[in-house]
């Protein structure tokens, strides 16, 4: 028997195929640079200044502004913070973008290899710009999970539109970025209001009830109230 008679058989073909893996970039070429704070020694203010005037996450919004892959973290010392930016082709036009008291501390290029630090803080970069596309679309973040919260009056009847989703990157082969992805079914989520507030405030025993519904404020703080919480509709 032939494969294409295989195939009408089988009844199979790539449109009825679904897979939760998918290929986000190609490695070959990239290149990257480091910055710590340079302006008060390697790890910058003995007291931390609030984020809108930290030199890194100010440098780092700016970053994301800009549309650049890109990620802090804090180094291995108390309150030290670097920036990583990565890009591909040509250098990014980084005036206004990089604060002036932050110093390059290396730089890199796919031909001198990658580290698994490097590749690691890769992948934190794209789970970065994915975050920042469903937060776009009203995605709230709870631990690794994204979800869209209900809106205050709607019913949690179509739950398909608000199935919950993360993502595990690795890669595939020398040099292909691969995610996948793992859909998920939680508890309904609400924005918390002032209105939901004054319900718990007002119940009688708000806390006795078994079942809870997760609530997360518009600054993404999460908060678990009892069913018991809100009166029965």
């Amino acid at each position: 028997m032939t494969a294409a008679a295989n195939w009408v058989a089988n009844g199979a073909s790539l449109e009825d195929c679904h897979s939760n893996l998918f290929s986000l970039a190609e490695l070959t070429g990239i290149k990257w640079r480091r910055y710590n704070f340079g302006g008060h020694g390697a790890c910058g203010h003995i007291i931390s200044p609030p984020a809108q005037d930290d030199p890194i996450l100010l440098s780092f919004i700016r970053c994301l502004q800009a549309n650049l892959l890109c990620v802090w973290r804090r180094d291995v010392k108390p309150d030290c913070k670097e920036l990583w930016i990565f890009w591909w082709g040509d250098e990014p036009n980084l005036v206004g973008v990089i604060h002036h008291e932050l110093q390059v501390v290396e730089e890199g290029l796919w031909e001198n290899g990658l580290s698994y630090e490097c590749r690691t803080l890769l992948f934190k970069a794209i789970h970065n710009l994915l975050e920042r596309c469903l937060m776009d679309k009203n995605f709230v973040r709870i631990g690794k999970w994204f979800v869209r919260p209900y809106e205050k009056d709607e019913k949690p009847v179509n739950k398909s539109e608000h199935l919950s989703c993360a993502f595990t990157f690795f890669l595939h082969g020398e040099s292909n970025v691969c995610t996948s992805v793992e859909i998920a079914q939680h508890q309904p989520i609400y924005l918390i209001s002032e209105e939901h507030i004054h319900m718990a405030q007002s119940s009688p025993a708000p806390f006795q009830g078994k079942q809870s519904v997760i609530c997360v404020c518009t600054e993404h703080i999460q908060a678990f109230f009892p069913l018991s919480v809100f009166p029965k509709q």
